[in-house]
């Protein structure tokens, strides 16, 4: 009798954008100081997104004659990015080889030259591509500006828009049976999608009611700034649905509405979250996972020296730290989906925690998240190889 394949899925929803990446933008030059914020509101801050309206509207100029003053003669990078697209195609690109695994990711795209662009971008992918629709509407782009790098990390500053356009936007009932049905749903900066943001508890909890993972990764946001404590989604109520809760130390500190790491994790443990990472650049990733779906564990776990010091040498090249993180959350997602598969009764998120740190310290080594493989498993085999170098050194 035939073995009938079972499909594990995994769906995600979430920011995707189109980054105009300028590099080694010097943020010490008078004219680019001018447009960073004095207050903590009014102006760009430096690792954080910005909104291109409020600038357009405190300075007074067009847009495209502020990003001039700034970037001078130096030319974009013209790229696929955003924090949930970067996470699913990296995640795709892990598990190319499990046939039997599908990654799907939900978005409307406009019918333009630049939803061909994103389109053919996703192509080259081994991301499920059926619930991609393409939609009238608006370009949505993203300035990125990249300082220069010390000691293998560099800082970057977003100029965007704080989510899609009504014309671009998912309708909660684009999220069909299928996705529901999941066995994994990931979240990536969800306010990108203004109404699967507005009813965010209502999407967590329905998953959670079809037996799904939920993992969520948070982004710097725009729209909170100034807000003693950022609001995730549509109330505190989504803590009581996410498995994995994953975000920088900076992104911890302002949706926990504290000034440092420890005081932030008593808010987050107040809530029945399995796992928890946060990141904080080349420095240890925080991680805590709960005795429930994981293995217990609480601590820090080094990111790879290897990677670090093979860029130094010139055995990797340099490349930007755009990505970094939607490249973590794709590398822990990917071994979290492997661990499921191979019907592990608990997860190891130290180890998932250790996938998610090579994963994304090689995006630092490319321009922009996106890993334009040469071919597929391309990405997979340098993650295995620092892997193994990894786990030799910290046995």
């Amino acid at each position: 009798m035939r073995e009938v394949l079972v499909i594990m899925t995994i769906s995600g929803v979430g920011c995707w954008v189109v980054d105009y990446i300028y590099q080694d933008i010097d943020f010490l030059n008078p004219t680019v100081q001018k447009y960073l914020s004095k207050d903590g509101e009014k102006g760009m801050i430096i690792n954080e997104a910005s909104l291109i309206d409020e600038l357009v509207k405190y300075f007074n100029k067009p847009i495209e004659q502020i990003v001039k003053e700034i970037v001078g003669d130096t030319k974009p990078i013209k790229n696929l990015g955003g924090v949930a697209i970067i996470a699913m195609i990296t995640t795709s690109q892990l598990l190319y080889d499990f046939k039997d695994t599908m990654i799907k990711f939900y978005a409307n795209v406009p019918n333009n030259e630049l939803g061909n662009f994103v389109y053919e971008a996703l192509k080259t992918t081994p991301l499920c591509l059926e619930h991609i629709s393409r939609k009238e509407g608006e370009s949505i782009i993203t300035y990125v500006f990249c300082g220069k790098e010390i000691n293998g990390e560099s800082s970057r500053t977003f100029l965007g828009f704080p989510h899609l356009p009504k014309t671009l936007a998912l309708s909660l009932n684009q999220l069909d049976d299928e996705f529901f049905n999941s066995d994994i749903n990931f979240f990536g900066h969800i306010r990108w999608e203004p109404e699967i943001n507005n009813n965010f508890t209502y999407v967590l909890k329905e998953c959670k009611k079809h037996g799904s993972v939920t993992i969520v990764s948070t982004a710097s946001d725009p729209l909170m700034k100034g807000e003693k404590r950022w609001l995730l989604g549509d109330s505190d109520d989504v803590y009581k649905y996410i498995d994995f809760l994953i975000m920088n130390k900076s992104e911890a500190l302002h949706y926990s509405g504290e000034n440092d790491l420890d005081k932030a994790l008593e808010f987050f443990k107040t809530y029945p979250i399995e796992g928890i990472l946060i990141t904080d650049g080349i420095n240890p990733t925080y991680a805590l996972s709960r005795e429930n779906l994981c293995l217990p564990f609480e601590g820090f776990i080094p990111v790879s020296e290897d990677i670090i010091a093979d860029k130094k040498k010139g055995i990797l090249p340099r490349g930007d730290t755009v990505g970094c993180g939607d490249n973590f959350v794709g590398g822990v997602i990917a071994s979290i989906a492997s661990q499921l598969r191979k019907e592990n009764q608990r997860i190891d998120l130290e180890e998932a925690c250790i996938f998610g740190n090579l994963n994304g310290g090689l995006a630092s080594t490319i321009y922009g998240g996106l890993f334009k493989e040469r071919f597929f498993g391309e990405r997979k085999q340098l993650v295995k190889k620092y892997y193994y170098r990894y786990k030799a050194k910290n046995k």
